[in-house]
């Protein structure tokens, strides 16, 4: 019997620091929403004074709820940088997303049983969980110009929880939170 509970005891010490990377690593690499944002380094974005949305940015499938937090969230973030609203505006603020279904599977195994001379067997378990990757464009558009001037991306897993209105704030702030640019030194 002792036997036995030494070679449980080696096995959980031998494979305990193993267990415990791949569960940092697969912790690390899900729940992280990846942020990206472009600009055309020759523009002064200090020269706009005033935004507005543009149509199609209406047309992102979202119910009215959410699209109002989101338009909200973005309209902070442009008050915020001493842009307002207007109906004629300097800049456009267009929002398009993509959404792809995917599948999460995980795999355990469990502690088998020994039967006899070291043979033995041991259970596996797998989980098959869907959810949903998404990318939220931002873009922001020259009106006289009609030329993209600025663009910002969050990419991430996308859930029901995920649409409160704080996350849509944190998440929109996240993405303009250096909009405007700097100009060039």
């Amino acid at each position: 019997m002792n036997t036995l509970r030494n070679k449980i005891s080696i096995m959980n010490n031998r494979y305990t620091p193993i267990l415990l990377i791949m569960a940092t690593l697969f912790i690390t690499s899900c729940g992280s929403p990846k942020y990206l944002v472009d600009y055309d380094e020759s523009i002064n974005f200090y020269r706009y004074e005033t935004y507005n949305f543009t149509p199609a940015a209406d047309s992102i499938p979202l119910n009215q709820l959410i699209k109002s937090r989101l338009f909200n969230a973005i309209s902070t973030e442009m008050n915020g940088a001493d842009i307002s609203w207007a109906e004629e505006p300097d800049i456009f603020v267009h929002v398009h997303m993509m959404m792809k279904g995917r599948t999460k599977t995980n795999v355990t195994y469990g502690q088998g049983e020994t039967v006899s001379l070291g043979s033995g067997f041991s259970t596996t378990y797998m989980d098959l969980s869907e959810y949903s990757e998404g990318s939220v464009f931002f873009d922001i558009i020259d009106a006289k110009r009609k030329q993209l001037v600025w663009t910002g991306k969050i990419t991430g897993d996308i859930g029901e929880a995920d649409w409160t209105s704080k996350n849509i704030q944190q998440v929109v702030h996240k993405v303009f939170r250096k909009f405007p640019p700097r100009p060039p030194k």
